[in-house]
């Protein structure tokens, strides 16, 4: 039943998120996410047609195996590096919602300097670093055994593990300004491990959506609005339930 109230925390939260823009007026903080979403779009595009390009080798013997396990591969690590990139470059602006969100339930002002903004970009970039690692390591572990339980296989477990960690980087916005530092940040990563998935799913299923019907409107949809709403919601979701607790619990 936990697991439910987990999922239905993170997603109400997430549902409630534009409410939470409108009230405080923060709608010209979307503006860079806009430029970005069009520019992943046409990078995007290039990438979609140098595939096509190397269609024609899976239909060859064996190499056509290598092909397409290499494509399959370099599919999720590129979609890997697209989810991370997407946060790292708005990491300031998510930053600076997590904070809005601080004041907002707790009542505490937050001081949104320079210095913090330079701050939470390090912090960010670090956390990335590691998660990204991890990650690259379970994804080759994963692809060997794709070629014993096959390509679905990998896909779907492929898909969960990097829906956790992008999930986890949402409520280390928040986890930050609760004075967590990287460890404790990671050790409520594990401890609450379905939560960040939920959150990570949403984001991921957003963004595979628009990568693989090629839209321009989602992919502007996407990319604009669902990082930041993501954002507020594992804030609001982590200071109502679990802010300045030593071993929260959500039941």
């Amino acid at each position: 039943m936990a697991i439910i109230n987990q999922f239905l925390s993170i997603f109400k939260a997430f549902l409630g998120s534009l409410a939470f823009v409108v009230k405080h007026k923060l709608y010209v903080y979307f503006i860079p996410a806009i430029v970005f979403a069009i520019l992943f779009y046409y990078s995007m595009k290039g990438g979609a047609n140098m595939s096509s390009r190397m269609a024609f080798m899976e239909d060859w013997w064996v190499i056509g195996s290598i092909v397409r396990g290499m494509e399959s591969g370099l599919k999720s690590l590129s979609f890997v590096l697209f989810e991370f990139v997407i946060l790292i470059l708005l990491t300031p602006i998510n930053s600076y919602f997590a904070e809005k969100v601080k004041e907002d339930i707790t009542g505490v002002k937050v001081d949104f300097g320079f210095g913090q903004f330079i701050k939470s970009i390090f912090r960010s970039i670090k956390i990335f670093a590691i998660a990204f690692s991890i990650e690259i390591f379970l994804l080759i572990l994963l692809w060997i055994l794709s070629f014993l339980f096959g390509d679905a296989f990998y896909k779907i477990v492929a898909f969960m593990v990097t829906s956790f960690f992008i999930g986890f980087s949402f409520f280390d916005f928040a986890l930050e300004l609760d004075a967590k530092n990287a460890k404790t940040s990671w050790q409520f990563g594990t401890q609450h491990k379905w939560i960040c998935l939920f959150a990570g799913l949403i984001f991921s299923v957003a963004i595979y959506i628009p990568e693989e019907t090629g839209f321009l409107v989602l992919f502007l949809f996407t990319i604009t609005l669902v990082p930041h709403m993501l954002t507020i919601a594992a804030a609001q979701v982590y200071f109502k339930e679990f802010g300045q607790k030593n071993t929260p619990t959500l039941s």
